[in-house]
């Protein structure tokens, strides 16, 4: 029986390396493509008298170059990711609350922006007549 040992030679060794890391690169390239820049927008929003998270409340998200809109969830979490950086108006709505309008919120590529929200029990009185 026989021992037979295998050498690689440097230059193949460097050859298959080489090769190895360009398909390295060529197949990283589609995940370096996913980053873009979008940017969101999250929060709470609570009741400006008792600091109580409020669920439900719509939250709409207008700038020049995008619309979205979020909803509230059972702690008063809202978030919106995948908008293009620009100043945003939130416009929040919930019935019993009054209707809340903000501008001039940023958002920036590649962040998510944090801002939180009171709104005020609403006092029209809804008895139905005029």
């Amino acid at each position: 029986m026989s021992n037979k040992i295998t050498i690689v030679k440097p230059l193949a060794l460097r050859l298959s390396l080489a090769t190895l890391a360009l398909l390295l690169a060529f197949v990283s390239q589609p995940i370096l493509a996913i980053a873009d820049d979008a940017g969101g927008i999250a929060g709470v929003i609570t009741d400006a008298n008792t600091g109580a998270p409020i669920s439900g409340v719509q939250i709409q998200f207008n700038s020049p170059s995008q619309s979205a809109t979020a909803t509230t969830d059972a702690k008063g979490h809202f978030v919106v990711l995948s908008l293009p950086p620009d100043n945003y108006t939130l416009t929040l709505v919930k019935q019993g609350y009054d209707t809340r309008a903000v501008s001039g919120y940023s958002v920036m590529a590649d962040q998510t922006q944090q801002y939180d929200f009171q709104l005020t029990k609403s006092t029209a009185a809804s008895s139905g007549s005029p």
